[in-house]
C-alpha cells in the first residue's frame, strides 16, 4: 500500500512540542501529590473519583461545542472508545495509582519514562513508523535508565524477585498507556481529540467505580472529611482531563514516537516534587538512572533523528 507524507507547519509543530512539555511537566507532579491523598483515599478510590469528576467535566465542554462532533458516532466507534477507555483510564490511569501506593513517588516519576520505549516499540510495528539508529540508541538509554530504577541497581533483585510491586504494576499501566496512544493515532483519523477523550474517560471511570468498591475491603477507611485529598481529586481531574486533550492534539500533530517522548521531561519534574514535597532523598542509582533517561531524550529528539527521515505516516480511516 503506497504511503504519503503529511507535512506539519513549523508553527504547529513548535506548538504541539510546547504543550506536550507542559503536558508532561503536569503528569509529573501526579506521584508526589497523589501520595499527599493516597493517605486518606485508596487508590481505586482516588482515581475513581478523579475520572469521574474529569468525565463530567469534558462532556461539558463538549456538549458545550455543539452535537456536531458527536452526531457521526455510531455503536461501532463505541468498540473503539471503549479500548481506549479500557487500556488509557482503567489499566493506564488506575494502575498507576495503584502502583504509586505500593513504590516511592520519585520511582514512579522515573518509570513513566518507560512509555517512550513501548510507544516507539509498538509504533513501529502497528503504525509502520520508522525510527533512526539515533532513536534505538535513545530507546537503549531510557530502557537502562529504568532498569537501574527498578532494580536499584542490584541486578540479582531480578532473580530473587527482590522488586518493589508497585514498580511491576506502574510498568503494567505503561503498556496501557502506550496501547491508549499507538490506537489513539488511528481513532483520531475519524474522531477529534474531544470527542475521544471524552468518550474513552466516561467508558473508564464507568469501570473504574466498581474497582473502588471491591477493593475497598484492602485498604484503609476512607477520610472523607480531608481537604488536601479533595484538593488533589480537583486538581487532576480538571487539569489532567485538559491534558489529555492536549496530548492527543500533540499526537495528531507531530506522532506518537515523538509525542511518547516528551513524557521523558516526567522523572525531572517527579523527583524534585517527591524531594521537596516528601523529603524523599534521592540516591545516586536514582541519578544515574534519571541521566540515562535523559541522555535517551537528547538521542531521539535531536534534529533530523525524528521520524525515521520522512514524517509519521498519516493513519488510515478506521472505524473499529
Amino acid at each position: 500500500m503506497p504511503r504519503y507524507h503529511k507535512q506539519v507547519p513549523a508553527t504547529r509543530q513548535t506548538r504541539a512540542y510546547v504543550t506536550l512539555t507542559l503536558v508532561a511537566a503536569l503528569w509529573g507532579s501526579y506521584p508526589a501529590f497523589a501520595k499527599l491523598a493516597l493517605v486518606h483515599f485508596s487508590p481505586y478510590l482516588l482515581v475513581a473519583l478523579r475520572c469521574s469528576v474529569a468525565s463530567i467535566f469534558l462532556s461539558v465542554l463538549l456538549l458545550r461545542r455543539g452535537f456536531g462532533e458527536i452526531r457521526g458516532v455510531g455503536w461501532a466507534d463505541m468498540r473503539s472508545f471503549a479500548f481506549l477507555g479500557f487500556v488509557g483510564i482503567f489499566v493506564s490511569t488506575g494502575g498507576t495509582y495503584l502502583g504509586i501506593a505500593f513504590t516511592t513517588a520519585g520511582s514512579a516519576a522515573i518509570l513513566q519514562a518507560a512509555t517512550p520505549v513501548m510507544v516507539a516499540i509498538g509504533a513501529r510495528f502497528y503504525l509502520g513508523e520508522r525510527l533512526r539508529r539515533a532513536q534505538w540508541i535513545g530507546v537503549a538509554c531510557s530502557t537502562v535508565g529504568v532498569l537501574l530504577v527498578v532494580t536499584k541497581g542490584q541486578w540479582r533483585a531480578v532473580v530473587q524477585a527482590d522488586l518493589r510491586p508497585g514498580d511491576l504494576i506502574l510498568l503494567g499501566a505503561q503498556i496501557g498507556w502506550s496501547a491508549y496512544t499507538i490506537y489513539g493515532k488511528r481513532v483520531l483519523a475519524v474522531h477529534s481529540p474531544a470527542v475521544a477523550t471524552t468518550c474513552a474517560y466516561v467508558l473508564g471511570s464507568l469501570m473504574l467505580v466498581p474497582m473502588a468498591f471491591l477493593t475497598a475491603r484492602f485498604f484503609p477507611a476512607p477520610n472523607y472529611a480531608a481537604p488536601v485529598a479533595w484538593g488533589v481529586v480537583a486538581y487532576q481531574a480538571f487539569l489532567g482531563a485538559i491534558a489529555h486533550v492536549w496530548w492527543y492534539e500533540g499526537v495528531r500533530s507531530v506522532g506518537p514516537s515523538r509525542s511518547a517522548i516528551f513524557m521523558n521531561f516526567q522523572p525531572v519534574v517527579g523527583v524534585l516534587l517527591a524531594y521537596v514535597m516528601l523529603g524523599e532523598r534521592v540516591g545516586l542509582v536514582e541519578v544515574l538512572g534519571g541521566g540515562a533517561v535523559l541522555a535517551g531524550v537528547g538521542f531521539v529528539t535531536r534534529p533530523g533523528a525524528a521520524g525515521g527521515g520522512s514524517p509519521p505516516p498519516t493513519a488510515p480511516r478506521h472505524t473499529g
